[in-house]
């Protein structure tokens, strides 16, 4: 993939294309007596996505160095689990959502069970994906997998799911950054820590990464909450102003306020790209310029 110097929407589409080319043959190969997980699967695949995680995987790893077969799986592992967290988190007994990106649901599709289901299938299928990777070792395999389940579990999204569920709306800001960090940076930081287990990095450049996956996860969070609140809803692709009775800066503070917290976080973020990418100008303005679009994205 070429690398431009500044990011351009047209690389997250084309990449998207390729990308969910590949999933979806991925889920479609699965053998299964059972037709209609399946068949969900397929249809929440091609419900489409951003696909903004595999692309900061091939993007950042590609400009350290790391094998594409490699991040190949990476990226789809990922991803995998970002889809079951949608598929759960539009559940009636969560977020009891119709539609996602103006398609219907996968329970409304469907049925409950199913999409209930479909999104554990999804978690399998990023574990199956790391265990049966031909481009990593067996203590990369080990290591990888440990990585995917300490972001997937009670120490990264299903934990921040709960808290994001049951945190109560007077919650302070500090309380809602840790469900921010546990719910959404998680597997944003997840998607840069994997990179470590096949790139050897110095200690600084480490804690640098982790600022980085986390004031990501946060930007995006944040931004997710402000669509929420003034979004056009059109343009998101659901229903807007269904969190307002859930504990976020977007309901706590009023618009001005929001800009300036997002900035606060984007700063850091892009103090921590500098250091990482120290060397490399061309990266640092590539993926600086990534997460702008993120902060600023209309859906």
């Amino acid at each position: 993939m070429n690398i431009r110097r500044s990011f351009n929407v047209k690389d997250l589409k084309s990449y998207s294309i390729v990308f969910d080319k590949s999933l979806l043959k991925t889920v479609q190969n699965l053998k299964s007596p059972d037709k209609r997980i399946k068949n969900a699967m397929i249809y929440f695949v091609k419900t489409g996505g951003k696909r903004i995680r595999p692309f900061l995987i091939h993007q950042t790893g590609a400009f350290l160095g790391i094998d594409s077969k490699t991040l190949n799986d990476f990226a789809l592992a990922v991803e995998c689990v970002h889809l079951h967290s949608l598929i759960h988190d539009d559940l009636p007994s969560m977020d009891n959502d119709d539609y996602r990106r103006g398609r219907l649901t996968v329970h409304k599709k469907f049925d409950e069970a199913t999409a209930v289901l479909a999104g554990d299938m999804f978690q399998v299928l990023s574990i199956k994906t790391l265990a049966e990777s031909k481009h990593l070792s067996p203590n990369q395999k080990v290591e990888t997998i440990k990585m995917l389940s300490r972001a997937n579990g009670l120490e990264g999204l299903i934990a921040g799911q709960s808290l994001d569920i049951y945190m109560k709306k007077q919650s302070s800001v500090k309380d809602i950054e840790t469900m921010y960090l546990l719910k959404t940076g998680a597997l944003f930081s997840v998607c840069f820590n994997l990179l470590l287990t096949v790139k050897k990095l110095s200690t600084q450049k480490r804690k640098n990464l982790k600022v980085i996956g986390d004031t990501i996860g946060k930007i995006f969070q944040v931004t997710d909450d402000m669509l929420d609140r003034w979004g056009d809803e059109k343009k998101v692709g659901k229903k807007i102003n269904k969190d307002s009775k859930k504990a976020n800066i977007a309901y706590k503070y009023n618009y001005k306020y929001c800009l300036k917290y997002l900035h606060q976080i984007q700063n850091k973020n892009y103090r921590a790209l500098r250091k990482f990418f120290e060397n490399n100008q061309q990266a640092l303005v590539y993926i600086s310029s990534l997460v702008d679009f993120i902060s600023n994205r209309v859906k």
